[in-house]
């Protein structure tokens, strides 16, 4: 009966207002396909291994995206042992600059329904700045996001902070993130089922840039 009414399960109190605000700062997604961008690869490796149990798709990027971080290398943007197969580890030598192409690039894949950001602040070159970079590409398009600092340290705090202000929300364990993600996901696929995601994208999003700018 959830199923075909739209409504969404959660196992826990914690599950529930996570899958809330999820779904009021963030539209839903029109598929399962989920990018991973992250600074560390073992996060990257829980956020992917909870995507798959929830049943989304975490696969290669296609030839050209592939292409494009290669491009980032050679030009220095990006260093050279990074990984860009998905999950995208910029690794620890992340820089404000690395998240904001490596984003923008899996923004404009058009086989990618939505894109997770494990920001995490203990990288040595990374500026807080990173959040308003990463939002700014974010706001330019219609696929959900959302974001992750692990811990309960002051910057940890402060960086969660400053995504959820801008538009954002986000977590404090990979899971965390990945399950809110699923939560777009499934209400996005109910959506799409009956006829009216599209409609409730553009309606959603045309109400959130009119509340951004009052």
């Amino acid at each position: 009966v959830f199923t075909q009414t739209g409504v969404l399960r959660a196992k826990d109190m914690e599950e529930f207002f996570d899958t809330g605000k999820a779904l009021a700062m963030q539209p839903p997604a029109r598929g399962k396909n989920i990018a991973i961008l992250t600074d560390a690869g073992g996060p990257g490796i829980m956020a992917t291994d909870e995507c798959e149990l929830r049943g989304l798709v975490v696969k290669r990027f296609s030839d050209e995206t592939i292409h494009r971080f290669e491009k980032l290398k050679m030009e220095g943007k990006l260093p050279k042992f990074a990984t860009n197969l998905n999950p995208v580890d910029v690794t620890g030598s992340a820089t404000s600059e690395m998240f904001e192409v490596t984003a923008e690039i899996l923004f404009q894949d058009f086989e990618i329904n939505g894109v997770i950001v494990l920001g995490l602040h203990h990288t040595p070159a990374l500026q807080e700045d990173f959040v308003d970079r990463v939002a700014k590409i974010a706001n330019r398009y219609d696929k959900p996001v959302v974001a992750c600092d692990i811990g309960e340290t002051e910057m940890a705090l402060q960086t969660r902070w400053r995504f959820d202000k801008l538009g954002i929300p986000a977590y404090s364990s990979p899971e965390d993130a990945a399950r809110a993600m699923n939560a777009l996901v499934r209400y996005g696929l109910y959506l799409k089922k009956n006829g009216c995601l599209e409609g409730y994208i553009e309606n959603f999003l045309k109400y959130k840039r009119k509340t951004a700018t009052s």
